[in-house]
């Protein structure tokens, strides 16, 4: 894996450590066995009050591999969503299962593989941008992490509204990114199906990039960042003076 190459040199000045660090998760994640998936949308709505959720489905029986981890990726189209704090795609939430079922009304009821850990530990998170006017957060997250406590991934109960009673689900902003480390290794050798939840149904589940993984997402800790930030300037600084001197 060549670090650097996920280090634009004149804009590292501009990236945040945890852009940084998404971005050196998509290049590890690129030699690992991944998988863009395809989902079919469940019939029907779920959700919370009012109730707007539309759930989508993808089949993950015998891909060729198991899975340890999901990364979702807003499609940074700008459609779709709302604006401020519900800018982007609006996961309501997200379900590995056995079972088979092919209306959104049902999810909630079937049993689901306990491999999820919505703490800031075990989900990754990248705000995206907001749309004017902006908000002092992206809803359903604290600072720079992911507040389940609001969000409730692991329930499909997102009130689909933007107002003061707006609850169940979290707001990745355009461009934004989550990604989830599975407490263990989930086998694809048996049925086996990725369900997940999208508050207002937009259609930002197909816009986006979903993928799975057979490798963990791997962050590096704070202090190899700090490093990869001051060698970058380092290098950007040395650059811009060579290219004064010749």
């Amino acid at each position: 894996m060549k670090i650097l190459s996920v280090l634009p040199g004149s804009k590292l000045l501009t990236f945040g450590l945890t852009t940084i660090a998404m971005s050196l998760m998509s290049a590890q994640s690129a030699t690992a066995g991944t998988f863009d998936l395809s989902f079919t949308k469940l019939s029907g709505l779920t959700g919370g009050t009012p109730q707007g959720t539309a759930v989508y489905r993808a089949d993950l029986s015998s891909i060729g591999f198991d899975i340890s981890s999901i990364a979702i990726t807003d499609s940074n189209s700008g459609t779709g969503g709302f604006s401020g704090g519900f800018s982007g795609f609006d996961l309501d939430a997200i379900k590995l299962s056995n079972t088979l079922i092919n209306n959104a009304a049902n999810v909630n009821s079937i049993a689901g593989l306990s491999v999820f850990d919505f703490s800031p530990t075990g989900t990754m998170f990248m705000a995206g941008n907001q749309r004017s006017p902006v908000d002092p957060s992206l809803f359903g997250t604290t600072g720079s992490n992911i507040d389940n406590l609001v969000a409730t991934l692991q329930s499909f109960d997102g009130n689909s509204t933007t107002d003061s009673s707006a609850s169940g689900f979290v707001s990745l902003g355009d461009g934004g990114k989550i990604g989830f480390n599975l407490t263990s290794t989930v086998s694809t050798s048996r049925p086996l199906y990725l369900y997940i939840g999208e508050v207002g149904d937009n259609g930002e589940v197909i816009e986006g990039q979903i993928t799975v993984s057979d490798e963990p997402i791997s962050i590096p800790e704070p202090t190899s960042l700090a490093a990869l930030s001051l060698m970058g300037i380092y290098f950007t600084t040395r650059g811009n003076k060579r290219r004064k001197i010749a």
